[in-house]
């Protein structure tokens, strides 16, 4: 795969395609993204274009990768961006005993799974939170067929499932019974509040006597006494009212929250592990009235935060059992405390309709509807509905069974709960009917007494995660034909390819037999076989050997060429003194050099005092290399730019980093051990779009300069393949203007090796090296090139 293809896997906008274009994905097990299989590469793309909530496992070590959707429920901590490219076991430590074994049926049996509302911990913000998800997991087939990943496609629920946990809560405090006194209505509403273990670990309910309770705000509380305590026991050491600073709390009227880490007592309070580390005092003031006459102490889950929601929690809370204890205590009040509770009943419907879930409430068996919330409107439609029957409101939901529904559950009080419920609505009155999904619990609405009086609905619009999970599904199987179609067009761009190297092969041959005859003859006439030859004639013959000579040379790359691509070229590596090789061929270039009023500078180690380099080559293949570099070098550097002389600079240097192209590559205990032959140049450079293309074959940058100075498009293919056939690389550093260094990169012979080498049969050094088969080729149209 292309660098261009990598890009887009991971193209476009969003934080998640950026972090994953930047990471190094050839550190994790999924390796560089060019061996990614095509069902993978298709997974990722899909995942990182959905703005549903999606996460990857794949391979055996489950290596994750997730979307931008997803990333707000890894919250804060650290844990994000570090989950991108991790091991699923490693990461999910907090809660791999739950989604472990679900992962292993999918990866091993391939079973789908599918939760709703599930409680799932995860550790996020530095804790571990309770957390739950509506999600399924499914099984993602790899190219030859086998299961390579799970597929989650999920939503949190969190806040609509605690919203309507603190709802029930507080509707069964608002629906109290006034008892015979203060401790017992304290008593009643502790035992409510904490029976919500989750929100409530345990509850105080600290209450000041009747005469005391006006000083409150001006002298010390010593007068308040513990009235009930809900959950947590005598040698807590809790239930004194100093333990709570409870004058801080009176004075300001709001809820303060106090630290409660390291306090003896307090394990195996609550339903989880942790021990609670906090409570919040709220004060407790009749309603109407800002003087306190007591407070109340709720427990702290360890496993949420103190955020808005959990302390409007806390504050309807203290209200509600505020106004039951004004009731209570004050039966001269009661009217004004009725207007308080309204007040009150006012606010948790507020809370009822802010839900994030839409709720309706309907009553009588006529099914008439008394309260909606906004989320109601936002998905049925902003129409009159209030006063009206359910199915004269929205006429279209008669005839999809809602009708039984709501008589069943009025009539027998037996909830109805259904998931992803295929519903037909009309987004406004007249519309078209659009089909949406929902998850829909129906609910009878009992009075204090155990009547039924109506039925409460409650449900959430899943439409969008139904449709990404159909659509996640239908790709999955889009890619299976797509890649039944690319393993299809792969072997006929094979047999084009191998059918091209034949042919190139076989006109070579065929164009150098005439060419040896022109040669022959050519010389046959210079020596004077038929007859003296004029200076004028002689002349011609040597513009006819140098054609000759010059077309020759070019048959010779496309041979050459034919052959590496066949596959037909051996490689003899031994230890070649580098610096060697480059003494042979330099006396080759440098008539040229001259010629073209260039400077050439050598610097090989030896010249300093340093030992030679040996490297592992083919000492005729690297030779073959240079030359094609250093005439490059010549070809396409002017003799001056500005006033400067043209220069050429061929310098030699040890490196302990590996190629790129060779990374992971390196026998055990070589790694370290390279030399780079550099060709340095002042040329018209190369464009930085160009640098990889100057490698393909009859890839021609500046098609201008090349027909000037002639050649292939062949040269830095070939001497590519051949730098890459004995180990090593080729590669380029270029700026336009400014010049050009080819770097050529080769495995170094170490200590070690060299006294074993005597030693080495020919056998253990001969290597075939296959470079370039036709699947790895692609047809390029020719562009030119600055460089062969």
């Amino acid at each position: 795969m292309s660098l261009d293809q990598e890009v887009v896997i991971f193209a476009g906008e969003g934080e998640m395609r950026a972090l994953c274009r930047a990471l190094d994905w050839s550190a994790t097990p999924l390796g560089p993204v060019a061996s990614w299989t095509h069902s993978l590469r298709t997974t990722v793309a899909t995942l990182l274009a959905s703005r549903h909530p999606m996460f990857l496992f794949w391979g055996p070590q489950l290596v994750q990768v997730y979307n931008d959707a997803y990333r707000p429920s890894l919250a804060g901590g650290g844990r994000h961006p570090r989950a991108l490219g991790m091991r699923g076991r490693e990461f999910w430590t907090d809660t791999w005993d739950i989604i472990g074994p679900q992962i292993d049926a999918v990866m091993t049996r391939g079973e789908s799974t599918w939760h709703v509302d599930q409680l799932v911990p995860i550790e996020r913000n530095r804790r571990m939170e309770e957390a739950y998800w509506t999600y399924s997991y499914s099984p993602v087939l790899d190219d030859d067929g086998s299961i390579g990943g799970t597929l989650v496609v999920c939503q949190e629920t969190t806040e609509r499932v605690l919203a309507a946990r603190r709802i029930t809560t507080l509707h069964r405090l608002a629906a109290l019974r006034t008892g015979d006194g203060a401790r017992d209505t304290a008593a009643a509403a502790t035992r409510i509040l904490a029976s919500n273990e989750c929100d409530v670990p345990f509850a105080l309910c600290f209450l000041a006597a009747e005469e005391a309770a006006a000083s409150l705000l001006s002298s010390d509380p010593e007068s308040i006494e513990l009235v009930h305590a809900e959950a947590i026991r005598d040698e807590a050491g809790l239930l004194a009212p100093e333990r709570w600073d409870l004058r801080a709390a009176f004075r300001s009227g709001m809820p303060r929250v106090v630290g409660l880490a390291g306090e003896p007592g307090l394990a195996g309070i609550g339903p989880w592990p942790e021990a609670p580390e906090s409570a919040v005092v709220v004060p407790l003031a009749y309603p109407g009235s800002a003087e306190p006459v007591g407070a109340l102490v709720l427990g702290l889950s360890p496993r949420l935060p103190w955020d808005e929601p959990y302390e409007d929690f806390a504050r309807a809370a203290a209200r509600d059992l505020a106004a039951h204890l004004a009731m209570q205590r004050n039966a001269a009040e009661r009217e004004r405390l009725a207007h308080a509770l309204h007040v009150e009943r006012a606010r948790l419907e507020y809370v009822f309709r802010k839900a994030p879930s839409f709720l309706a409430v309907s009553r009588g068996p006529e099914h008439v509807l008394v309260l909606v919330n906004d989320e109601f409107y936002r998905v049925f439609g902003h129409r009159d509905v209030i006063g009206k029957p359910v199915f004269e409101a929205l006429p279209e939901a008669r005839g999809q069974g809602f009708e039984q529904i709501f008589d069943h559950v009025y009539r027998t009080g037996e909830p109805f709960v259904g998931r992803e419920v295929p519903v037909k609505i009309a987004p406004t009155p007249g519309a078209p009917l659009e089909e949406h999904f929902g998850d829909l619990t129906f609910v009878p609405l009992v009075e204090a007494d155990g009547t039924r009086t109506g039925i409460i609905g409650h449900g959430s619009d899943i439409t969008e995660y139904v449709q990404a999970r159909r659509e996640a599904e239908r790709l999955l199987r889009v890619s299976e034909q797509a890649r039944a179609d690319a393993e299809a067009a792969r072997a006929e761009a094979e047999h084009a390819n191998r059918a091209k190297a034949e042919f190139l092969a076989t006109m070579s041959h065929e164009l150098r037999t005439p060419l040896n005859a022109i040669t022959g003859y050519v010389q046959l006439l210079d020596l004077g076989v038929h007859g003296p030859l004029s200076d004028e004639q002689r002349s011609v013959l040597a513009r006819i050997d140098r054609a000759e000579r010059h077309l020759l040379g070019l048959i010779n790359d496309v041979l050459n060429y034919a052959r590496i691509e066949s596959g037909r070229v051996e490689y003899e590596l031994e230890p070649v003194l580098i610096a060697d090789v480059a003494r042979e061929v330099l006396p080759l270039v440098e008539p040229l050099v001259q010629a073209k009023g260039l400077s050439l500078d050598v610097r090989l180690p030896e010249q300093d005092g340093h030992p030679p380099l040996l490297v592992w080559a083919d000492r005729e293949k690297l030779g073959q290399v240079l030359l094609n570099l250093l005439s490059n070098a010549v070809k396409f550097t002017p003799p001056r730019r500005d006033g400067v002389a043209g220069r050429i600079l061929v310098e030699l240097r040890e490196s302990s980093e590996a190629p790129v192209s060779q990374r992971g590559h390196e026998p055990e205990g070589d790694a370290g051990q390279w030399a780079e032959l550099r060709v340095s140049d002042t040329g018209i450079g190369i464009p930085a779009t160009k640098h990889e293309a100057v490698f393909e074959p009859f890839v021609q940058v500046r098609s201008d300069l090349t027909r000037e100075a002639g050649g292939t498009g062949l040269g830095l293919a070939i001497s590519r393949d051949l730098a890459e056939g004995m180990g090593g690389a080729l590669t380029v550093e270029s700026q336009e203007g400014v010049g050009s260094t080819f770097i050529l990169a080769l495995r170094r012979v170490t200590t070690a090796q060299g006294e074993s080498v005597d030693r080495r049969s020919g056998q253990e050094r001969r290597v075939a090296h296959e470079r370039r088969s036709g699947a790895d080729r692609r047809d390029m149209d020719v562009e030119g090139s600055e460089r062969d």
